[in-house]
């Protein structure tokens, strides 16, 4: 699959944990060297007693939260100016954001504001 962020085609690609070493304690990361966002395809959590009920329903909020990533270092913000704090890498933002997009996407739409 394929994303437009600000000009720059980054590639989204579901992977298992068991093939990706780098999944092993995240459920996505996004690589800005290659362009690729990368997202744990979640089917290898199915039987995890500790994993949340609707794994799909996660696994979109995660591709979300690597799309807001990638779309901070596309605007010169990854590391952001604000020194030790890097708020463009605060994974809380980043959370907020991938959790509450939908809703600001409908806000915008009923505002006719996109």
């Amino acid at each position: 699959m394929k994303v437009d962020v600000l000009g720059t085609e980054y590639t989204i690609e579901f992977r298992k944990q068991s093939d990706d070493p780098t999944l092993k304690d995240r459920d996505g990361y996004f690589d800005h060297s290659v362009c690729v966002l990368v997202v744990d395809e979640m089917t290898e959590h199915a039987n995890d007693p500790n994993a949340v009920r609707d794994l799909m329903n996660y696994r979109k909020q995660v591709v979300r939260h690597e799309i807001i990533h990638a779309f901070l270092f596309e605007s010169g913000l990854h590391g952001s100016s604000m020194g030790t704090e890097n708020w463009a890498t605060n994974e809380e933002m980043i959370d907020w954001l991938a959790l509450q997009s939908p809703k600001l996407f409908k806000a915008f739409k009923q505002a006719e504001c996109m």
